[in-house]
């Protein structure tokens, strides 16, 4: 007789007459049950071990172990079917397949995750239990586990397993509480992002991100973090969240800390919305050097949509607005050519000076037949400047 005819015939005939048996014959034929399950899983073809693993649901922990050595069979299906078999177990089944977690294949270790969500509340105070395990992939798999069962009673252990000293543990774990989306675990995951490991650092900004609003005013204020991974991956993070940060960085601009003000300028040039610009121009004047300096590149950046609003400040604006609106038409270079040879004919003299400086410094050619025609200006520091313009364009184009 066959192995899967065999063993089909020992599960009916098992099942037959329970009522009428005594515990002898119970036992002795639950243990020809056992022996022919173990042979049909270890010996059988594959028809006879889906037969097996489908089978034993119902006659519970005896057959929890070639369970689990189901679960590494070389076709998933077994392995499949091995899980779900144990999910309807249940709680008996939870100890042995949170230890079994120690095996490091991956598809090993998703069956054993699904076979956890199936069982469902009963494994849940042992997955916890399970992060302060010994064995780092046995912590690795119940951070893992924990996350995708969405359990948000673990997120102050899942926390504490941002800093396990197994970098796997520690990217998981960040992975998890992402998906777990709790606002608790924001400032510790922002402490993460100077973690030793780059691919720590990204899971925990991936995850920061996937966190959104929640995260952003922790972000902005990690802009001045002493630690510069930190600041850095702070920048990019909110570069990433990019719509739903705008108003966030926009009340920044006006923070009392320079390096607020600073990053924010940063990562408004950065996410690119236009509707930045007019909190950015009014930056401009910001007492603080270095905020100025951010806030030119942010509005380069913005790049042709700035060019407007800038050349009304080159205009009308203060001499410390009017030299950043300079600099930041210097860094946007061609696109603004054209708006400064219209004003060329501006009837402020000074206003003809700094725009024939600008064109020289831009290099465009086009600009040439304007600038010569200001070498006969009334003014004669516009028409030393026009000269000097059309010197450096000169020489930039024989370069």
């Amino acid at each position: 007789m066959g192995v899967t005819k065999k063993f089909l015939n020992l599960f009916k005939s098992g099942k037959a007459d329970e009522g009428g048996e005594t515990e002898e014959t119970q036992a002795r034929t639950q243990k020809m049950r056992y022996d022919s399950f173990l042979t049909a899983l270890s010996e059988g073809d594959l028809d006879t071990r889906w037969s097996a693993v489908r089978s034993v649901g119902d006659l519970g922990e005896p057959f929890i172990e070639p369970l689990i050595r189901g679960l590494k069979d070389d076709y998933w299906i077994i392995r499949r079917g091995s899980a779900d078999t144990l999910g309807k177990i249940g709680a008996p089944a939870v100890g042995p397949l949170i230890e079994a977690l120690r095996e490091p294949g991956d598809d090993v270790r998703q069956e054993i995750i699904q076979a956890l969500q199936l069982i469902g509340e009963p494994s849940v105070g042992a997955l916890i239990q399970g992060l302060k395990h010994e064995h780092p992939f046995i912590r690795r798999g119940a951070v893992q586990a924990l996350g995708i069962m969405g359990e948000s009673r673990a997120v102050p252990q899942l926390i504490e397993s941002l800093k396990d000293p197994d970098a796997m543990t520690r990217s998981e774990s960040a992975v998890a509480l992402g998906r777990i989306g709790d606002p608790r675990a924001v400032e510790p995951l922002i402490e993460t992002l100077n973690d030793a490991k780059e691919h720590v650092r990204m899971a925990t900004m991936a995850t920061l991100c996937s966190l959104g609003v929640p995260s952003i005013e922790p972000l902005i204020r990690a802009l001045t973090d002493p630690n510069e991974e930190i600041c850095r991956r702070a920048t990019l993070a909110l570069i990433t969240i990019g719509e739903p940060a705008m108003n966030s960085l926009v009340r920044a601009l006006k923070d009392q800390n320079p390096g607020i003000r600073k990053g924010a300028a940063e990562v408004l040039g950065q996410i690119g919305n236009t509707r930045a610009i007019p909190p950015i121009m009014e930056a401009l004047d910001d007492p603080e050097r270095s905020v100025r300096i951010e806030v030119v590149k942010a509005l380069a950046a913005l790049g042709v949509p700035a060019i407007a609003p800038l050349m009304q400040v080159f205009r009308e604006g203060d001499i410390r607005m009017r030299n950043s609106a300079m600099e930041a038409l210097w860094m946007i270079g061609q696109p603004a050519t054209t708006p400064l040879i219209m004003v060329l004919k501006d009837d402020q003299s000074d206003v003809r000076k700094r725009a024939a400086l600008l064109l020289g410094e831009i290099g465009d050619q086009k600009a040439i037949d304007h600038l010569t025609g200001l070498l006969t200006d009334e003014n004669v520091a516009v028409r030393r400047e026009a000269f000097e313009a059309l010197e450096m364009i000169k020489k930039r184009s024989a370069r």
